[in-house]
């Protein structure tokens, strides 16, 4: 259902007017993949960190994941956000959940 295509009629209030898409997973998808994103960094990040000699793996560990996870919680995790959300919009729309916004009533479209 993309955004050119026709809403369907409210079958409770026979309006289309304050018909939305329900966008449950694109929401979700968003979420988890930031945080999935988030995760990879952090891991590359204690990777990398415990390769450091005279920290001591754990130290090393602790202080790239810390670097890393700061790094792609500012740049990267947004790649995982929109691959997230775009899986997730995809998902609502083959679902085709939708609610009125006028009756407050959810319908298959």
């Amino acid at each position: 259902m993309s955004s050119d295509s026709k809403k369907p009629k409210c079958p409770h209030c026979e309006t289309d007017e304050f018909v939305v898409l329900v966008k449950t997973f694109e929401m979700t998808g968003t979420v988890v993949g930031g945080v999935a994103g988030a995760a990879s960094g952090i891991a590359m990040g204690a990777a990398a960190g415990s390769i450091v000699p005279g920290l001591g793996t754990a130290v090393g560990a602790v202080a790239g994941g810390v670097v890393g996870g700061i790094g792609e919680a500012l740049i990267g995790a947004t790649g995982g956000s929109v691959l997230g959300k775009k899986i997730g919009e995809n998902i609502d729309e083959a679902r085709g959940l939708f609610k009125c916004n006028k009756c407050e009533k959810e319908f298959d479209g």
